[in-house]
């Protein structure tokens, strides 16, 4: 037991470290080729170099972006990342024009942010009035009291400070560009990084230096185009008005350039407009079929899971409490639907699936608007079954290793399996602070983590099952189990216990918050207390139900308690197998082959074959620990 804990536990602290590392590292890689994108053009005109100095970094930026993206591991994705990196730098050398530049360097940014699921939007309205008052505060003595790059510090500089009321250079910055170098700071020039400042007062910095270089005319025209929508054409959203420049927003909606000035000089309107998931899921769909005909396979398949993840999922819960059949409709036609894009079926099915699809949502949007908001009675059986179905599995796991201490007379080791648990609901709460602060955590990351979790899980129960099961088949087995545990029981195994406690708590914890944030907007205000209440009953029900079982258990006869408890244990192994490969499919991690049957989905029994497969050779090694531990006590007696 302890081997698989000190392969799969570091292996997952690893991954959470890393991530963050390179989340890190991919924000600079973002920032340098954004510098590279806007100030090409200071170097090189009309293929001439017009600027030695700024020429010369422009080479070694883009010799430290190959570098970067070359030591990416090497996914299909960072592959091209690497071909496109060789381009800028060909581009460079031969004093291409700056369109191209600038082209292939939006390009790459946006294959970086893709690829790190990166964090490119604050979570709240920036504050020009702060963003002012830091300006004046850190930036003003090089940039100028206005922006325009004559401050008395900046004199002296080479390059000199930026000058932000030119047009041109506005047009080609986002605000995440802007956050980004003032978070890192230029090498080799006088910006230097800002990160004591905190990640609020970052943006609010951002916002107020990207609005600076605005034409009044221009967001006048922004404003009335913005009380013009009529909520059917696309929109710009959070991550839009952060993370592109006006320029790609000109590009990619009709008076994008207005849209984006005006949202420069007044971002609280957009952060107050909050789409609803369901009109998220259905122009996720919408934009998905345009993609399909267009002959953009992964765009139409991307956009199907975001019309899932960002937009149903959230919702789904709720609707389960008003019309349970309509949510396993919905749920199996986008599975569906994922399915006809993943295996390129014709554009005629596809927009079938999807019409369909829109008709569902509609009626699950007519039926949730139509209650105003949860009922009372809708609010607490929603809040019920969410902790009752998320803390059920995870319960099990721990109260059946806790009655196993307790059967084994090993006391001294439940410190360690409450460890466990007790970490995963303190470091659940604190990935939520975290999501809602400091990271962005989409949906196909959500499932990406729970899946991996729940298959790491899913190899240790099926490990410490089969080593509980197999103590019942051992000559003289009640005396070799006393004096085993003794032995087995050591540090590093109770440490194994701990993490087998946490990680199939951790799994359940930050989806059930998730899905509480949605229930709470959902229910009314004189609902509210009623979603306290189904929660409250569920915590209590589960909390009996464990009493229950460990009162019970320790009647077993021991070798009776090893071999029930090892069973249970293999079937939550299966149960865990099949829902890990349900999350990476939805996440779109690995691929999905469907069958026809309905979801089983309290026993992780899902139409793939892929997790049918899994859950098959899983079902095949406990017949054999089985049927190996029946024989070998037959022979015995």
């Amino acid at each position: 037991m302890n081997r698989i804990f000190h392969f799969f536990f570091p292996l997952t602290l690893l991954l959470a470290i890393s991530t963050a590392g390179r989340a890190d590292t991919s924000d600079r890689l973002v920032q340098l080729i954004d510098y590279v994108g806007v100030d090409y053009s200071e170097a090189v005109s009309e293929g001439t170099i017009v600027n030695q100095g700024e020429y010369a970094e422009m080479v070694e930026f883009t010799a430290i972006i190959e570098t970067s993206v070359a030591s990416i591991a090497g996914s299909p994705i960072a592959s091209e990342l690497l071909q496109q990196a060789r381009e800028l730098g060909h581009l460079i050398k031969n004093k291409a024009p700056a369109g191209e530049v600038r082209a292939l360097a939006h390009t790459m940014r946006t294959t970086i942010i893709h690829l790190y699921d990166l964090k490119v939007a604050p979570d709240q309205a920036p504050d020009l009035l702060q963003g002012q008052a830091l300006y004046q505060e850190t930036c003003a003595t090089c940039h100028g009291a206005y922006g325009n790059g004559n401050g008395e510090l900046g004199k002296d500089l080479d390059p000199q400070p930026t000058d932000f009321t030119e047009v041109a250079r506005f047009r080609q910055r986002s605000l995440y560009a802007l956050f980004n170098t003032i978070t890192y700071g230029v090498e080799g020039t006088g910006m230097s990084d800002y990160s004591q400042l905190s990640t609020v007062d970052r943006w609010n910095l951002a916002a107020y230096v990207g609005s600076i270089g605005v034409d009044k005319e221009v967001a006048a025209n922004g404003k009335r185009t913005w009380q013009q929508f009529n909520g059917n054409d696309t929109i710009v959203d959070v991550k839009a008005y952060a993370g592109l420049s006006p320029d790609e927003a000109a590009n990619k909606w009709t008076k994008g350039y207005a849209l984006m000035a005006y949202l420069r000089t007044e971002p609280e309107v957009l952060f107050d407009f909050k789409t609803p998931p369901l009109t998220v899921a259905m122009n996720s769909l919408q934009t998905s079929l345009k993609a399909y005909e267009q002959g953009e396979t992964e765009k139409a398949y991307e956009f199907a899971l975001t019309a899932y993840l960002e937009g149903f999922e959230l919702v789904e819960a709720n609707l389960a409490a008003l019309d349970t059949r309509l949510m396993r409709d919905i749920e199996s036609e986008m599975l569906l639907l994922r399915n006809d894009i993943g295996t390129k079926s014709p554009l005629k099915s596809v927009a079938a699936r999807i019409q369909k699809l829109q008709l569902l949502l509609q009626q699950a949007q007519s039926k949730m608007a139509d209650k105003g908001g949860l009922t009372p009675t809708a609010a607490f059986v929603t809040s019920f079954i969410i902790l009752l179905r998320e803390g059920l599995e995870a319960i099990l796991v721990v109260v059946a290793l806790s009655a196993f201490l307790l059967k084994t007379d090993r006391r001294d080791a439940m410190p360690y399996l409450h460890a466990g648990w007790i970490a995963a609901l303190i470091l659940g709460l604190l990935t939520w602070v975290a999501s809602e602060r400091f990271v962005q955590i989409s949906g196909a990351t959500r499932e990406v983590t729970e899946g991996v979790a729940a298959l790491v899980a899913s190899g240790m129960l099926l490990f410490v099952g089969y080593w509980l099961h197999s103590k019942t088949s051992a000559s003289g087995w009640q005396a070799f189990i006393q004096k085993s545990l003794k032995a087995a029981l050591n540090k590093r195994t109770l440490w194994g216990l701990a993490g087998l406690s946490f990680i199939s708590v951790y799994r359940e914890v930050f989806e059930t918050i998730l899905f509480y944030q949605a229930l709470w907007a959902q229910a009314a205000s004189s609902s509210a207390d009623w979603v306290t209440g189904g929660f409250l009953v569920a915590a209590l029900l589960l909390v009996l139900l464990a009493a229950l079982i460990i009162r019970f258990s320790v009647k077993i006869p021991l070798r009776h308690f090893f071999a029930s408890t090892g069973i249970l244990l293999l079937i939550l192994s299966f149960i865990f197998a099949g829902k890990g490969i349900a999350a990476l499919q939805a996440a779109g991690e690995i691929q999905q082959t469907m069958l026809q049957f309905e979801a089983v989905e309290w026993l992780g029994i899902f139409p793939s074959q892929e997790g049918l497969l899994i859950q098959a050779t899983i079902l095949l090694a406990s017949a054999v620990f089985l049927s190996r531990g029946f024989f070998a006590r037959r022979q015995k007696e």
